[in-house]
């Protein structure tokens, strides 16, 4: 809790009453930059004689803008916890004029309204319009030819309810990278994973003495912690908040390090049905030529499978037939035996998740189904995927922890680990645990998520992790996949509703699976799509690499991949591809002709530079390999960039800084710093640059500021104490409540003593309710880290400042406090009724 006083503002006195304060809270709200909002949302429509708006909305060349569209005209049912029975107006679709240059994308995101999703369309002039899909609605348009000038964009609702949306096209990474829901990472009510201070002295603390009163070990100076029971809520079950508010009490042990819950995970697989099998996945990959290459097919590298585990012939001993001469002995971490058995699933379809990935990875050629990528591997198999192919983080640090430190705790269990999962937030115990086994020479691969969006998912996001989104079968994202800055490498993952390479089959990845016959599974081929099918491709094609160099690390494939030696490289990264789509054949070769070098890589990948965010920094650039790197130097770099090069010991350190006077005025500037070595190799750095002048111009709508109730009520919804409204003057938001006189009935934006939140959004869609999904936001002191503000009797705080913006906290290293919002549908607003029902109430009970 955070009490802040200050001095009174100057006010009239009256004599034998206590002096009233013209204001005893007030403040400004500035902007994220670029925000812009829709001329005709519901704060507009509702107004008296209000109609939607005929014209075209121009818009800068970056911009995040936040939307409302409605097919119809009518009232919100007004479900518990979602929306107030408040009147919606019709407004069917926004017109805008977007300037585009190749190779730009615009990307819309729907979130519907009252908790139903909506169906939204994206269309961009002369071009065909893209509906939203995936599992956070959303659509993209990339332009990839024609010309560079203004185009007419229309965001047009073409389902039957009433949408929020946000509209967006950003030059550098953070804004394509941000979330636009609140943290809701599912997480095991009444767990936590528990990281203890390192000891100060020889003296141990009370939680690593007493292991067995804290719960499971999973890895140095971490336990997985179980609730005690008198920290559980009284009635009924654990609730999300009753394990919530039990880790922010541990975090304030003085022998607690970090404390996050137990995540839970789940497969990045969507459920398909069978199709003929047409295994094109392998060829586009150029499998047959990397299997020419390193014709054992990965012979003595072990490979985890960390999903749900193997199919099983019934009333047997034995594997999937396609993968039992290859399994060796696993683990199973769900049910913590040795049996790492796929039981199927009774939540969904059975489509043996975990089976289906170890095929592509290591099927042996036996002249039945397929073979896999690396198909003369050591398969091992890991459960960490139980029912419904869902799982917690901490089986999954568990069983990396157990593969790291292998039965000697020397020499791991595997060389390369398949992540075909994912959901989750950035969690230090799974970082540290991954860097463990980096430091081991493990190389870990995941499946970037399936929700069609740029928000990280991890452990694809991991930094020693490659994450790799799909393609279809002509090379393109698939419709599902995640993509973003955070993308290495792209791999076959296929899509169902697309025959892009024109074969007459619909573009899903075949592998071992089971099938329900005769009363029983029996072992079976089945198509999926997602990116878990395209992970295992690339786990497959590093098996293959270190086969042929055992000694083959993450900053040697790091390097490669970088180099252009593992894909199909177009001498550019991108957000959707990453380095490119895999290719087996170079990746393969690169290993065995022996790597030395040398190679330099750069860290970061991409630099954003803007002077409004940071305009200056520091670019490490690491030699992989053996042989020396000689003559570097810096060959060209952008006009609007200093890059200063010290390259006198390595690793080598570029200083690169924005040069304002050089850039254009909100018109994103892009470029490579070149760095020539070795006299014929080259090191291209992807810079972005961007002078942004739009605070004046920015606009994130009309904003409620609510002193809200710290606790929920029964419904778990917060309600507002006193409330104002106010909008946008200079690219900013000024606000001020007034001190309670004492008259009834109170004015809304009258303020009695108390704790408080103090919070502000917009209400785009008339719904009641502000800071939902696709609204503007803002909270004291930091959205996600709200702290109670306690306003007393007689004193004043004034300058309270916050930033309002449509994009969402993420729980990441940079944010260790966070933590999800599960059931959060935002913060409800007041009317005149409400007050005055409350001074009804109150007389009454003073009578």
């Amino acid at each position: 809790m955070v009490v802040l006083t200050g001095c009174s503002d100057s006010g009239h006195s009256v004599a034998g009453a206590p002096e009233r304060l013209s204001s005893p809270l007030s403040g400004a709200i500035a902007i994220e930059a670029n925000s812009r909002i829709d001329q005709d949302t519901m704060d507009q429509l509702g107004r008296e004689g209000a109609s939607p708006a005929g014209g075209t909305q121009k818009l800068p060349a970056s911009f995040v803008l936040a939307g409302y569209v409605s097919p119809n005209a009518g009232t919100y049912p007004a479900p518990a916890r979602a929306c107030q029975a408040l009147n919606y107006e019709f407004d069917l679709s926004d017109t805008f004029l977007v300037p585009m240059a190749i190779g730009e994308t615009l990307v819309l995101k729907s979130f519907g309204t009252c908790g139903i999703e909506a169906a939204l369309e994206l269309q961009v002039d002369g071009y065909p319009p893209v509906r939203t899909s995936g599992q956070d609605e959303t659509a993209q348009f990339r332009l990839s030819s024609d010309e560079t000038r203004d185009y007419q964009v229309v965001v047009r609702n073409v389902g039957n309810i009433p949408a929020r949306y946000v509209l967006l096209k950003t030059a550098g990474t953070t804004q394509q990278n941000a979330a636009y829901d609140w943290p809701n990472h599912d997480f095991v009510e009444g767990e936590a994973i528990v990281t203890l201070a390192a000891p100060k002295s020889e003296q141990a603390s009370a939680m690593s003495v007493q292991p067995r009163a804290i719960g499971r070990a999973i890895g140095e100076r971490t336990w997985l912690r179980v609730m005690p029971v008198n920290a559980r809520a009284m009635e009924g079950d654990r609730r999300p908040g009753d394990t919530l508010k039990w880790i922010r009490s541990l975090r304030e042990q003085s022998d607690v390090e970090s404390v996050s819950p137990n995540y839970r995970m789940r497969s990045q697989s969507p459920v398909s049905e069978p199709l003929y099998s047409k295994q094109w996945h392998y060829g586009m990959i150029n499998g047959p030529v990397a299997w020419q290459i390193e014709p054992s097919g990965g012979s003595r590298v072990n490979v985890a499978v960390l999903d749900t585990g193997l199919f099983r012939v019934s009333g047997s001993s034995r594997w999937h037939p396609d993968l039992h001469p290859n399994v060796v002995t696993g683990w199973d971490f769900v049910d913590d035996d040795n049996d790492p058995g796929d039981p199927g699933s009774s939540i969904g379809g059975n489509v043996f998740h975990g089976t289906h990935v170890a095929g592509t990875i290591a099927s042996v050629i036996n002249n039945k189904g397929s073979g896999g990528v690396a198909f003369g591997s050591n398969l091992l198999p890991v459960r960490v995927l139980g029912e419904g192919g869902t799982g917690s983080s901490a089986d999954l640090i568990d069983a990396i922890a157990w593969l790291v430190n292998g039965s000697s705790g020397q020499l791991p269990r595997a060389q390369v680990v398949n992540m075909s999962l994912g959901g989750l937030p950035e969690i230090p115990q799974l970082e540290s645990v991954i860097a463990a086994g980096v430091n081991k020479g493990m190389l870990f691969v995941a499946a970037a998520g399936n929700g069609a969006g740029a928000q990280k998912s991890y452990p694809a996001a991991s930094r020693n992790v490659l994450a790799v989104s799909a393609v279809d079968g002509a090379r393109n994202l698939a419709s599902y996949s995640n993509y973003g800055s955070w993308i290495d490498l792209a791999a076959p993952g296929g899509d169902a509703g697309r025959d892009a390479n024109t074969d007459g089959e619909a573009d899903l990845v075949w592998s071992a699976s089971a099938a329900f016959k005769s009363g029983q599974y029996e072992p079976d081929y089945r198509g999926l799509q997602g990116t878990s099918m395209a992970a295992p491709h690339v786990s497959g094609v590093l098996a293959m690499m270190k086969a042929e160099k055992p000694d083959l690390n993450y900053g040697g494939v790091r390097a490669l991949l970088e180099s252009g030696e593992l894909t199909e490289y177009e001498g550019r990264r991108s957000d959707q591809l990453g380095y490119g789509v895999l290719d087996a054949a170079k990746a393969v070769s690169a290993a065995s002709d022996g790597f030395t070098g040398p190679v330099l890589s750069a860290s970061p990948a991409v630099v954003s530079l803007s002077n409004e965010g940071v305009e200056r920094q520091e670019v490490e650039l690491n030699a992989y390999g053996s042989a020396p790197v000689t003559g570097a130097s810096v060959a060209s770099h952008p006009a609007w960039l200093s890059v200063n090069a010290d390259f006198a010991q390595e690793p080598f350190i570029l200083e690169v800084a924005l040069l304002r006077d050089k850039l254009t005025p909100d018109v994103p500037a892009r470029g490579d710093i070149v760095v020539d070595y070795n006299v014929t190799k080259q090191l291209r750095l992807p810079v972005i640059g961007q002078l942004v002048t739009d605070e004046k111009a920015r606009n994130a709508g009309t904003h409620f500021v609510l002193l809200v109730d710290i606790e929920p009520n029964g419904q778990g919804v917060y309600l507002a104490e006193a409330q104002v409204t106010v909008t946008v003057e200079d690219g900013q938001y000024s606000f001020h409540f007034e001190a309670d006189d004492g008259e009834e009935p109170r004015a809304l934006n009258e303020v009695t003593p108390g704790d408080y939140y103090l919070v502000a959004g917009t209400d785009i869609d008339g719904d009641g309710f502000i800071c939902q999904s696709g609204e503007a936001c803002a909270e004291y002191p930091v959205s996600g880290l709200r702290e109670v503000l306690t306003v007393k009797e007689g004193q004043a705080i004034n300058d309270l400042r916050m930033t309002t913006g449509f994009s969402r906290p993420t729980i990441s290293a940079a944010t260790p406090d966070m933590l999800p919002r599960p059931g959060f549908k935002g913060y409800r607003l007041m009317s005149r009724e409400d007050r005055q029902a409350s001074t009804r109430s109150n007389v009454k009970a003073l009578q």
